[in-house]
């Protein structure tokens, strides 16, 4: 074995080595002033009468004296010295173990997490398949023959086929959710409008339907890869569509604002609002805080945790403003990249 060159503070922090040889010598000095004293019983007198009669002496016998004093209290700093190092000892020690114990829980943790995620993956796949095959043969179920099927029988197997593409749905939000973690964050820089505008595209056709109209401010690049970006848009302008009021033309704002340097974006729309005491839960997974039945807010509860995992993964955070029965309001921050706020755009999906 190579021997190791300790460092003299290293040798402090375990209480070793310097430390307990100071503590020694301390204890010897003092130990010899008191000897010195018990041998001498009249060492006090024979001061006092040397001080009288030869002045001199009487100054080299006070020097002696200060040595003693000096001594005395050098052999107490070292006892106080050697305290402190035996508490630094001990508090090292426990911080050790704590630091182990937390490293040990922290390891446990990311187990289980993996864990979940590898659950949650291999159930989300294995359940495509049955489920497809549930949808596809129901399908054929309904269209078959339906002249010698009664009304009873035409409605049991809709709710199967409602069920099933509902059930589809279900894992393939799952699976969104679980498959965020596997792309790893590059630090690229991508335009925030020109995700904007490709999540518009591919929502061109629900946008339209609900008669929405979507304003977009003009949006910064930021550090983010293109494919997240674009699916945090499009999470955001169906929730905004999927929520809308029933008593007014749904209208989606897109803004966004600097906060040194992070861009705070919202997606802001005028739809149901959320009740302040659901506020808080919004972006948990399988949340829906309309309920599973209403029919205008028909959501599984995946979308707004796919953002928020997201976002997370991405070095910024998430928030929501509501106030219920007038709207709501998404925010994510971003950090910003270097290229300046691209072009805003109005566009009315009527």
């Amino acid at each position: 074995m190579v021997p190791r060159h300790i460092p003299i503070i290293e040798r402090f922090d375990d209480g070793g080595g310097f430390g307990r040889l100071s503590a020694v010598a301390g204890v010897l000095l003092v130990a010899l002033f008191w000897l010195g004293l018990g041998f001498n019983p009249g060492i006090e007198r024979q001061f006092a009468a040397i001080g009288t009669a030869h002045p001199m002496e009487s100054g080299r016998t006070g020097g002696m004296v200060l040595g003693a004093v000096m001594a005395l209290g050098v052999g107490g700093l070292c006892l106080l010295l050697f305290q402190a190092i035996c508490w630094q000892r001990r508090t090292a020690e426990r911080l050790r173990l704590r630091e182990a114990e937390l490293t040990e829980q922290r390891d446990r943790l990311r187990r289980y997490v993996a864990d979940l995620e590898r659950i949650a993956d291999v159930a989300a796949h294995d359940l495509q398949e049955p489920l497809r095959r549930m949808v596809s043969y129901s399908q054929l179920l309904a269209s078959h023959d339906k002249a010698g099927c009664d009304d009873d029988v035409k409605d049991y197997v809709g709710h199967v086929v409602d069920g099933a593409r509902r059930m589809r749905a279900l894992v393939s939000g799952l699976r969104e959710f679980v498959a965020v973690d596997s792309t790893p964050r590059t630090g690229e820089v991508n335009s925030a409008w020109v995700a904007m505008t490709v999540a518009r595209q591919r929502l061109a056709e629900v946008l339209a339907e609900a008669g929405a109209t979507l304003v977009v401010d003009p949006l910064p690049e930021v550090e983010a890869d293109q494919a997240s970006l674009i699916e945090i848009f499009m999470q955001l302008l169906d929730n905004a569509v999927r929520y809308r009021s029933p008593e007014r033309r749904p209208v989606i704002h897109v803004s966004v604002s600097r906060d040194g340097d992070m861009a705070r974006i919202k997606v802001c729309d005028n739809g149901l609002g959320i009740e302040p005491a659901r506020m808080a839960r919004m972006f948990e997974i399988f949340y829906r805080p309309h309920g599973g039945g209403e029919r205008l807010a028909p959501g599984l509860g995946t979308g707004l945790a796919v953002v928020r995992r997201l976002v997370e993964r991405l070095g910024g955070r998430v928030w929501v403003e509501s106030e219920n029965g007038l709207g709501s309001s998404f925010g994510f921050s971003l950090r910003l990249g270097a290229a300046p706020l691209g072009r805003g755009e109005e566009n009315k999906a009527a």
